[in-house]
């Protein structure tokens, strides 16, 4: 019996003799690729015993259910379990099973069965409850003690061990995954959209580097004069996928990625190698690439990890970025500083065909270009994934997948052992109907009266929602108990609601210790080494956004732990803070302007901050628990809008400049989509003329010379464009707007439409309606553009409300600035 330490890096399961094994694969300290097998592990479900139930007489009825078929499902055994379910202690059996697959068809026998109130936590995958009971946390190293089973009767690539004990060992981690990225190109005759039916791929491109060098790839069924050393050509596609797979297993990563390759790639190799009866066996226990279709396609590999890194960036990532459209060009720009090789797809069939050796020898430059910045976009977000498996639990391409609320509902589920926790059902159908009619009052926002103001400090409260709910203890499982009646009650209307003094929730303890772990990271943070800062700024980010979830998990219908009036309560609250502070800031003389949900925006007499910063102490001094009123900072000018229509001030939309001269904009359309850069340009450059130069008049000329440089047809086609998501299906609009015009040239040009997309478009010149006259960016020529239309409609609109406020009348920039009905638009 050998000792081993290992970093599991991806597990599965399998039956072996009528029993589950769980197989994990990871990498020994000295890199070697190994696979743990450890039999020790059963599932299992508890049953909720009916009220007045004999537990025992229940026990032993359960024993005996059986059913016999094609598999055999059984019960091993029984035992009661004692512990607490929101809230309340309950005594539960526990009902252990032979495999898995019989727990679902165990449990649907219970419903006969009398004395069963319900069953609970049937639904959690084997392999992720075994990461949950065993305590055993993926990347982070591991100790086994093991015998090697060389003599085992199965295909592997990599040497199996046996374990007799498996368990953490410490907290060092395994951070230098070992990535792989691939990309295909695929035969478009014609523009058309491409088909795994009739249209091959044609290249494969591959690129990883392992610390030392790098690896590339392009793969291709096309003999062709290129001076590109790692283009390699082969007979046939058939060879070309064979070939894929062989590479892959020589290079042998830990991770195997690629950009939308959940959705294409991946699917598209799978379907083409199933044309020549070829398996994509390139997991490390030879079993096919397995694709499974839901709301979204997942395609998982065994032991080498697929991570398709869009669906990482668009669910978690995303939220941080400028950038509009989450292409490969878009986001490898914004986060790498780099861009997609520059050429035409629509001559790649063409070229293909004509075998014109210079063309396709810049499409495999393109191809490797492609898996080169999708290999370096997964590196350069693998430390905020590495921190959510370690504080998640759960294996990284189960993370990689988790929306925010289920990365929160993980976290939870993976400590409900360490409080002695039952795990609450997620919702079924009913309730999911009732739940999602559900409403919850959100946040105050004070309405700020439209004006150019001088000398402005922000405060906001530091983690306002996940602060109230730990300060105040709101948790499920505190609500509403018989020891704190008479205590303070929550400040909701219609409500009567109260969280428990005596006792510390479970939500409510677990958010605690995120915001203090933060905390501390941050203080480290400070006096670390830069090498190490990465890590650890992905650290506290990942705990950052499960803090900030926590409010919106409570509050989600398929929550497992959802409560309603808990989250009616934090914005309850949060209302009753922000006004407190409003108030004590107006008793105190200051002019309040603004506030929105966590914020407030005073006027600051005489230039002292001192003043503002005793308001702030004073406030602090009655807060309770970790809420803390924090100081943002003093705006020499800050500047708020009517709202369209009204003479009232916008909500969320103000624009400020700081003491070192930075913009800080909210609402207006440089944040926003819908607006061509021209305009957001144009109306950015407007607020920092007013706000940073203090110079109104000289921001009116400005806009009155972009104006003209527009109707001189001055401006690039690029600076014209407008993005807009579709949100549903082509064929779901009763009405055609511009977009989805826009989509429907897309289509027809052969690219693949759905909804999520942001469509692109440019309004050219002519008298038809406006639909009618959109055009894709790439078919219009440099001044074939409708310059009216983008004064009346882009420019003048993002300008109008800010010369107002300064007494200024945009309208007289417009020669004929016509009131267009929306006939013209549609």
């Amino acid at each position: 019996m050998a000792k081993l330490f290992f970093y599991p890096i991806d597990l599965t399961y399998k039956i072996v003799r009528g029993r589950p094994s769980v197989y994990i694969y990871g990498r020994t300290r000295d890199g070697k690729q190994i696979c743990v097998v450890d039999d020790d592990f059963e599932p299992y479900f508890y049953v909720l015993p009916a009220k007045n139930a004999d537990i025992n007489e229940l026990k032993d009825a359960i024993k005996r259910v059986a059913i016999e078929g094609r598999e055999s499902y059984n019960v091993v055994k029984t035992e009661t379990v004692k512990k607490t379910l929101m809230g309340t202690e309950i005594a539960a059996v526990k009902v252990v099973t032979n495999i898995p697959a019989a727990v679902p068809k165990i449990r649907d026998e219970m419903k006969n069965l009398k004395g069963v109130e319900d069953t609970i936590e049937y639904d959690i995958l084997f392999t992720r409850r075994y990461l949950l009971d065993k305590k055993i946390v993926p990347l982070v190293l591991t100790e086994v003690e093991a015998e090697a089973l060389s003599d085992r009767q199965e295909k592997t690539r990599v040497p199996i061990f046996k374990a007799s004990r498996i368990e953490q060992h410490s907290s060092e981690t395994y951070e230098k995954l070992k990535i792989l990225a691939f990309d295909i190109e695929v035969y478009n005759p014609e523009g058309k959209l491409t088909h795994p039916d009739r249209h091959p791929i044609v290249m494969i491109a591959l690129w990883g580097h392992d610390g030392k060098k790098e690896f590339k790839r392009v793969l291709t069924w096309k003999k062709f004069e290129t001076k590109h050393d790692y283009v390699e050509a082969v007979e046939a596609e058939a060879d070309m996928i064979t070939r894929f797979k062989e590479l892959v297993a020589e290079y042998a990563p830990d991770v195997l990625t690629g950009y939308y390759s959940d959705g294409y790639d991946f699917p598209y190799l799978i379907a083409r190698a199933e044309k020549y009866k070829i398996k994509i066996d390139i997991s490390l226990d030879y079993e096919p690439a397995s694709r499974a279709r839901g709301k979204t396609s997942i395609v998982d590999t065994t032991g080498i990890v697929h991570l398709d890194i869009l669906s990482f960036i668009r669910r978690v990532i995303s939220r941080k970025l400028q950038t509009d459209s989450l292409t490969l060009d878009n986001v490898a720009h914004e986060l790498l500083g780099e861009n997609k090789d520059d050429v035409d797809l629509n001559v790649l069939a063409e070229s293909w065909d004509k075998n014109d050796g210079r063309l396709l020898s810049d499409f495999a430059k393109y191809n490797l270009k492609d898996a080169k910045l999708t290999a370096e976009l997964c590196e350069k977000v693998l430390p905020n994934l590495i921190e959510l498996v370690k504080l998640v639990g759960q294996d990284i391409g189960s993370i990689n997948r988790m929306s925010f609320s289920q990365l929160v509902e993980w976290y939870i589920m993976r400590y409900t052992p360490d409080f002695k926790q039952f795990i609450p059902n997620k919702p079924h159908h009913a309730e999911l109907v009732e739940r999602m009619d559900q409403r919850v009052k959100g946040a105050f926002v004070y309405e700020p009266k439209p004006g150019l103001y001088e000398n402005v400090v922000v405060f906001d409260f530091r983690s306002l929602y996940p602060s109230i709910i730990v300060s105040h203890n709101i948790s499920p499982d505190t609500m509403n108990c018989e020891c704190c009646m008479e205590q303070e009650k929550v400040p909701v209307e219609g409500y009567r609601l109260w969280f428990c003094k005596k006792r510390q929730g479970f939500l409510s303890a677990l958010l605690k210790d995120i915001i203090s772990r933060r905390q501390r990271v941050k203080e480290i943070m400070k006096k670390s080494d830069p090498d190490k800062k990465a890590f650890l700024d992905a650290r506290q980010e990942s705990l950052k956004v499960l803090a900030n979830s926590y409010y919106g998990y409570l509050g989600f219908f398929g929550a497992r732990w959802y409560s309603k009036d808990s989250a009616r309560s934090v914005t309850a609250y949060g209302r009753y803070y922000i006004h407190k502070v409003i108030d004590t800031a107006k008793k105190k003389g200051f002019e309040v302007l603004y506030s929105d949900t966590d914020s407030i925006f005073i006027r600051l007499p005489d230039h002292d901050e001192r003043l503002a910063m005793r308001f702030m102490e004073d406030i602090n001094k009655d807060l309770p628990g970790m809420m803390e009123l924090e100081y943002e900072g003093t705006f020499p000018r800050a500047l708020f809008v009517a709202m369209k229509g009204e003479e009232g001030g916008a909500k969320k939309k103000y624009a400020m400049v700081d003491q070192e001269g930075r913009l800080n904009i909210k609402g207006f359309e440089t944040v926003r989509r819908n607006v061509s850069m021209i305009a957001k340009e144009i109306q950015e450059q407007v607020l920092k003329i007013i706000l940073k130069d203090n110079q109104p008049e000289l921001a009116f000329e400005y806009v009155k010379e972009m104006v003209n440089r527009l109707r001189k047809k001055k401006v690039e086609v690029k600076d014209l464009v407008i993005s807009t998501m579709l949100t549903k299906p082509i064929a779901q609009y009763e009405s055609v707007g511009p977009h989805v015009a826009a989509a429907k040239r897309m289509k027809a040009k052969g690219t693949t439409v759905a909804p999520g997309m942001i469509i692109p478009y440019v309004v050219v010149a002519g008298k038809e309606k406006i639909r009618d006259r959109v055009r894709l960016p790439e078919e219009v020529a440099k001044g074939d553009y409708d310059a009216d239309y983008y004064i009346n409609n882009q420019v003048l609109p993002a300008v109008d409300k800010i010369f107002e406020v300064l007494g200024f009348d945009v309208a007289v920039l417009a020669e004929e600035k016509k009131q267009k009905g929306l006939g013209e638009f549609f």
